[in-house]
């Protein structure tokens, strides 16, 4: 009951959700800025991964633990995402005008009240499975909430890589943490960093005057956008690779071989095309819109890894 109890007043402590939605009218803003496609994903993705790791018994894992799985991947990522879009109103304000916070049609003080009050449920929440998950549920939030101000350091985007490995190591302490799956979800972990890197690293490309505006280091920035762009080859090689050795090595289901070798060979001509046309800003955004498509892909063979 303690768990509830406490929810409950921290929810009721901060302004009503309708009034976010009755004061700007913008619920559909709002809700832009929370990025659904990729919320829905880490959500979907912590459930999916807690199944893989305990052989896809439903019924052993039960409703409640598998819901707050959802919750916590979709709540802890749209806050990220929220925070993301205030940091870089300015950024935006150059790169994106379009973009709600830019625009005017959201608020940064409600954007900030309503990150807060997700991440916050999204944490406490798992304080119904036990104290191990709610620690890993933090840590990543920590590590997506703390990017946005971390962004004067190059380093940053490493911060942003190793957010995306949230699901699979939560799916993995939800599940018991399985022994023989140690070696799984550190190769799993590494795939979805590097692929994640490379991703980042075209996006910064892409992102490049505005982020020197408002005095942000990226990667690009810090080393040039030729010499950076060296490393869209570097993960569109190593990535895939990892994804596969993995499978490989430790006896995936053959859904997961063909799954993960159809989004690596996709990902890394993504990469080879950006790294192409680099001076091609049409180019830049459909690579980049790609990857999304491939990385999808790849989860799927994440989730039917021992299908």
């Amino acid at each position: 009951m303690g768990v509830p109890v406490a929810l409950v007043m921290v929810l009721t402590s901060f302004p009503p959700l309708s009034n976010i939605l009755v004061v700007d009218m913008g619920v559909v803003d709002y809700c832009r800025m929370m990025r659904l496609p990729n919320s829905l994903m880490s959500g979907f993705g912590a459930v999916f991964m807690l199944l893989m790791f305990r052989y896809y018994d439903f019924s052993g894992v039960g409703f409640v633990r598998l819901l707050i799985g959802f919750v916590t991947g979709f709540t802890i990522t749209s806050a990220s995402m929220l925070v993301n879009d205030v940091v870089d109103l300015e950024v935006d304000r150059v790169n994106k005008p379009w973009k709600p916070l830019p625009s005017g049609k959201a608020s940064p003080r409600i954007s900030l009240t309503l990150a807060l009050v997700l991440v916050m449920a999204g944490v406490l929440l798992n304080l119904v499975i036990n104290i191990y998950v709610a620690l890993i549920a933090a840590v990543y939030a920590v590590l997506g909430l703390g990017y946005s101000f971390l962004r004067m350091h190059w380093w940053s985007q490493l911060v942003v890589a190793a957010s995306t490995t949230g699901p699979i190591i939560y799916g993995y302490i939800a599940a018991g943490a399985p022994p023989g799956d140690t070696v799984v979800v550190a190769g799993l972990s590494l795939t979805i960093f590097i692929v994640t890197l490379g991703r980042e690293v075209l996006k910064a490309i892409q992102d490049i005057e505005g982020d020197r505006i408002q005095g942000y280091e990226t990667i690009p920035l810090k080393t040039g956008v030729e010499a950076s762009s060296k490393l869209l080859v570097i993960t569109g090689i190593t990535g895939p690779l990892t994804g596969i050795l993995t499978g490989l090595l430790t006896g995936s289901s053959i859904l997961y071989k063909i799954l993960i070798t159809i989004a690596g060979v996709l990902y890394f001509y993504s990469m080879i095309k950006a790294y192409r046309f680099l001076g091609i800003k049409e180019k830049l955004e459909e690579a980049r819109r790609e990857t999304l498509v491939e990385m999808l892909i790849g989860l799927l063979g994440f989730w039917l890894y021992k299908a």
